[in-house]
């Protein structure tokens, strides 16, 4: 009997013990986990109140540190910008990519003069989608998520049918920026910019699809717009029917910050573009792997101290070069696919007007000509390089004094198309 009670009571006081352990956890992960839901706040979620005191009330108490702001799934209208600051604001886990499902809460934002979202410092937004609901086809609109102070954080989020998608505002320093995980769908003007980071951004997996459900020609649009930044950091970027998809420029109209990228494009990639990298001014860039298929050239470098370098990539245009260096302190190519395929269009591959080229371990495919080097160029070195040609020759030099040229050991291959196939399946 003594060894029942003994068991009995040993039994109770471990309860006891877990019970008091899983009270005291159950407490600091409320502490550590608490969130402001909005809906608790009178928010409505159908579509059609105006939610925007409930949001505002929510971000007053996660400011004054009673948490982070929680939007669970519904369609809230918004009539006015949201301000972010040293908080967070997110919506549950979306389950699924979220491109293609409509699994995340959705922000639809009545103002058409100010942004629906102001990152500031140490904002962040996580898990949410920021949907335009436009009367007619706009000509000017704010951006989605304008970003003005350092470390912000952007993730997981599906941004629809806005003017302009995540915009830095060009006055403040965004250092430590970070966006991950972002699907922007049809934005009218630019998908993302980025400008004034003193430190290292991160773009991680952020895709701008455009050409619908508006069809839109590619003389407009930019999906990725490169300003003043210190080692940005992009990765598995995509961007599909805009008119250019990477610009590096180191003056952007409207913004007070200027200069150039120092950075890197680790296999991003473009499609359907007008043109895929384009490089004007003073840009240090690294561009490695990566697939870029366009209408037009798939890189540009117009810039008179621009350097820049890529490896490992394709490059395929229709109707320009696929390479086309204007000016540059040095462009160096190396092992890369320069394709420029289509018969109707004559162009070269690769020409080359100015400043200093090195290409070199390339595959070069071109219906005409394969390198055209222009007279105004001042040093150009093609080595080891194979060169299909169907209809003109491998190599143009036009350069003269005082430009050093240096064209050898290439190969030169008069392009055969592929016969017909005998059997051709059935149409």
């Amino acid at each position: 009997m003594q060894f029942y009670r003994r068991s009995i009571l040993r039994l109770l006081c471990a309860l006891a013990v877990f019970a008091g352990i899983g009270q005291a956890g159950s407490g600091q992960e409320a502490a550590m986990g608490e969130s402001i839901n909005v809906r608790a706040l009178g928010a409505k979620g159908d579509g059609k109140a105006d939610d925007t005191p409930a949001f505002e009330e929510a971000i007053r108490r996660a400011a004054a540190g009673q948490g982070a702001v929680f939007v669970p799934k519904g369609s809230y209208r918004l009539s006015k910008p949201l301000a972010l600051e040293n908080i967070g604001m997110r919506g549950p886990d979306p389950g699924a990519w979220v491109a293609d499902t409509d699994a995340l809460p959705v922000l639809i934002p009545q103002q058409r003069d100010a942004p629906c979202i102001v990152m500031k410092a140490g904002a962040s937004l996580k898990g949410v989608s920021i949907r335009y609901d436009w009367e007619r086809e706009p000509e000017a609109g704010p951006p989605a998520v304008l970003v003005t102070g350092i470390g912000a954080y952007l993730s997981q989020l599906k941004l629809m049918y806005p003017w302009d998608g995540i915009m830095a505002d060009g006055e403040n320093n965004i250092g430590r920026l970070n966006i991950a995980d972002v699907f922007i769908v049809a934005p009218r003007n630019i998908g993302v910019r980025v400008t004034g980071t003193w430190d290292v951004p991160t773009v991680t997996n952020v895709e701008v699809w455009n050409l619908g459900p508006v069809p839109r020609a590619l003389e407009k649009g930019i999906g990725f717009d490169l300003g003043k930044n210190d080692l940005i950091r992009m990765t598995d970027c995509f961007v599909f029917a805009m008119n250019i998809g990477f610009l590096l420029r180191d003056e952007i109209p409207g913004c007070k910050i200027r200069g150039g990228t120092w950075g890197v494009l680790t296999g991003c990639s473009t499609d359907y573009c007008s043109i895929g990298i384009e490089v004007r001014g003073e840009n240090t860039v690294s561009v490695g792997g990566g697939t870029y298929w366009n209408h037009h050239q798939s890189l540009i470098v117009d810039g008179e101290r621009a350097r820049v370098r890529v490896a490992g990539a394709e490059l395929k245009s229709n109707g320009a070069p696929a390479v086309e260096v204007r000016r540059a302190d040095h462009t160096v190519i190396s092992g890369c696919s320069l394709l420029r395929p289509m018969e109707k269009f004559q162009f070269p591959a690769v020409h080359l007007t100015g400043g200093r080229v090195t290409l070199t371990g390339c595959h070069l495919q071109s219906t005409t000509e394969g390198i055209v080097i222009e007279r105004r160029i001042a040093s150009a070195l093609a080595q080891g390089n194979t060169i299909e040609t169907a209809a003109g020759k491998a190599i143009i030099n036009r350069a003269a004094p005082p430009a050093k040229v240096q064209v050898s050991g290439n190969l030169e291959i008069v392009f055969q198309p592929p016969p017909p196939d005998p059997n051709p399946a059935p149409k």
